[in-house]
């Protein structure tokens, strides 16, 4: 584990940004599964765990993307668990290679301690660095601590799709934003 920066939150701790790997594929399935067992506001299905063989195919999978510099991906790691994991997805074809698409997930127990923002500015410091000149989110529309903090760092909303979303028995609509980079 190559520990990239760290970053200490609101609340003093001290966590750890690193580029992923085989070796936590326990603390990312566990991560994973918190989130989906709380419905927060992703698109994986919620309720469904996960098992090992799926995120290890997905790990697998997402370490060949890096290596092809499709793919970006960050963990933030605090006392040997995944406190938040941030990614951009560069566009699928050589036309859309300069556009990269950001995810991000926070545990639960870190969140309002500034480590969102933390990520966001870091992977879009890297997107730089790898050429990407566009960083797009999709967000809930209800989901307004994500769509203030993306406001706050600079994303402009483009687009909505009425009732593009479906969480908790209730369609939301599907916000798009993007920043340029650079």
């Amino acid at each position: 584990m190559t520990k990239l920066t760290e970053f200490k939150t609101k609340k003093d701790r001290i966590v750890d940004i690193i580029e992923p790997t085989a070796d936590l594929l326990d603390e990312i399935l566990e991560f994973v599964n918190a989130l989906a067992h709380e419905d927060t506001f992703l698109t994986f299905h919620p309720g469904k765990m996960i098992t090992r063989d799926e995120e290890e195919g997905w790990l697998k999978n997402n370490l060949e993307a890096i290596k092809n510099q499709s793919l970006l991906i960050y963990w933030a790691i605090s006392n040997g668990k995944i406190a938040g994991v941030v990614e951009i997805r560069r566009g699928n074809s050589v036309r859309e290679w300069h556009i990269g698409t950001i995810g991000l997930m926070v545990d639960q127990n870190f969140r309002g301690e500034g480590l969102g923002r933390f990520l966001l500015e870091f992977i879009l410091k890297k997107a730089k660095e790898l050429g990407i000149r566009t960083a797009i989110v999709t967000l809930f529309s209800d989901n307004e601590i994500a769509k203030n903090l993306y406001k706050k760092i600079g994303f402009v909303e483009y687009g909505v799709l009425p009732d593009g979303v479906y969480r908790k028995n209730e369609f939301s609509d599907h916000i798009l934003m993007y920043k340029r980079v650079n």
